[in-house]
C-alpha cells in the first residue's frame, strides 16, 4: 500500500458518519459538529429522504470551515449534468468544502420511482463518472454513450473530490480506476484490508493512476455493557442482511449464513466498535494503524442519541 498518509494528520483521517431525515435538524447538529472540532463529516440517508444537497448548502451558511461529504447522492435522482450544477453551486458557496459520493442505491428503487433502468448499476456508474467529472473539473464533456448522450460546457469548474460508494470487489476496482476514493458501509475491517483494498489498487494500476483512499464506516456504541452493545447493534444492523448487495458483501468477507441470516452475537461484535472513550478511541488508532485510509465512525445509540452524537464528535475532534 502506498504511503500517502504521512502529512495527514489523525482528525484529517477521521470523519464523523451522521443521517438525519430532518433538514433543520441537520444544519443544527452540523453547527455542533463543528463546534465540537471535527474536521469533515460523511452525510447519508434513503433516497425518500429530503434532497441532501439542499441542507449542506443551508448548513455551509451556518458553519466555516467543515468538510461535508455526502455519502451518497443517489445518481438515478438526477441527471450528472443537473448535479454537476448543484455541485458547482454549493462549492461557490463553500469553496473548497465538499467531498462527493455518489453511488447507485437501490436499482429496485430506481426504476420503480424514477423509471431508470439501471440492470447494469456499475456499467451505469461508471458512465455517469464519465460524464460528470469533467464537467466538474474542466467546465466541459462532449459524450455519447449506453446511457448518456451529453454535449455541455459552462465557465464554472472546480477539483471537487468524486468518490464512490463500494461493497463488492468489483466496485472497489472501479472506484481504483475512476474515482477519488472509495465509500464503504458495514464491510468488516479484515475485508477492506485483506480484499477491498487490493481491489482497488489493482484498479488505479491498470488506469495508471495513484490509489485513492478507503473511506470505512465504523458503527460505535458508547457502552461496556458487552449485552447492551450486541442488542443496539443487532438492531441497527438487522436491516443489512436483508439486501441482497450487502449479504453478497458479508459472504464475501466470510460470514456464515446462519451468522448473517440471525445476526449472531458473532456478527455484530465483528463490526461494531464499543466501550468508553478510551476503548473507543484505541479502537480507532488501531484500525489506522493496521492501513485503513480513513474512518467514519456513526452512532449506534444506546440511550440519548444526542447527547452520544456529541460525545462521538468530540472524541473525534480530539484526535
Amino acid at each position: 500500500m502506498e504511503q500517502k498518509e504521512e502529512h495527514r494528520s489523525l482528525r484529517e483521517r477521521v470523519g464523523l458518519s451522521i443521517e438525519s431525515a430532518d433538514p433543520a435538524t441537520l444544519v443544527a447538529t452540523l453547527v455542533e459538529i463543528e463546534e465540537a472540532e471535527v474536521d469533515h463529516v460523511w452525510v447519508g440517508g434513503p433516497p425518500w429522504n429530503p434532497d441532501l444537497l439542499t441542507t449542506l448548502a443551508a448548513a455551509a451558511m451556518r458553519t466555516t470551515h467543515l468538510t461535508l461529504g455526502t455519502a451518497i447522492v443517489q445518481i438515478f435522482a438526477r441527471h450528472p449534468v443537473l448535479l454537476s450544477q448543484q455541485v458547482l453551486s454549493l462549492n461557490a458557496i463553500a469553496p473548497g468544502r465538499l467531498r462527493l459520493g455518489i453511488g447507485t442505491s437501490s436499482p429496485e428503487f430506481a426504476k420503480r420511482v424514477y423509471g431508470v433502468d439501471m440492470e447494469s448499476p456499475l456499467s451505469y456508474l461508471r458512465e455517469y463518472v464519465q460524464v460528470l467529472r469533467p464537467l466538474l473539473q474542466q467546465g466541459e464533456v462532449h459524450h455519447q454513450g449506453r446511457f448518456f448522450t451529453v454535449d455541455a460546457s459552462r465557465q464554472e469548474s472546480a477539483q471537487v473530490p468524486l468518490l464512490i460508494s463500494a461493497l463488492g470487489l468489483v466496485a472497489f476496482r472501479l472506484a481504483g480506476e475512476i474515482a477519488d476514493g472509495a465509500l464503504s458501509a458495514m464491510c468488516p475491517i479484515p475485508y477492506l484490508l485483506n480484499e477491498a483494498l487490493p481491489a482497488l489498487q489493482a484498479g488505479a494500476a491498470t488506469a495508471g493512476r495513484p490509489s485513492p483512499p478507503v473511506v470505512a464506516h465504523v458503527p460505535v456504541a458508547f457502552t461496556k455493557d458487552r449485552a447492551a452493545a450486541l442488542q443496539v447493534g443487532r438492531q441497527a444492523m438487522s436491516i443489512y442482511p436483508t439486501r441482497s448487495v450487502y449479504r453478497k458483501m458479508f459472504f464475501a468477507a466470510g460470514f456464515s449464513q446462519q451468522e448473517v441470516d440471525t445476526v449472531l452475537d458473532s456478527f455484530v461484535e465483528s463490526l461494531l466498535v464499543f466501550g468508553d472513550e478510551s476503548k473507543i478511541r484505541d479502537r480507532l488508532l488501531e484500525l489506522l494503524g493496521a492501513g485503513i485510509d480513513e474512518l467514519t465512525p456513526g452512532l449506534v445509540p444506546v440511550s440519548d442519541a444526542a447527547q452520544e452524537r456529541i460525545r462521538l464528535a468530540r472524541l473525534i475532534g480530539q484526535l
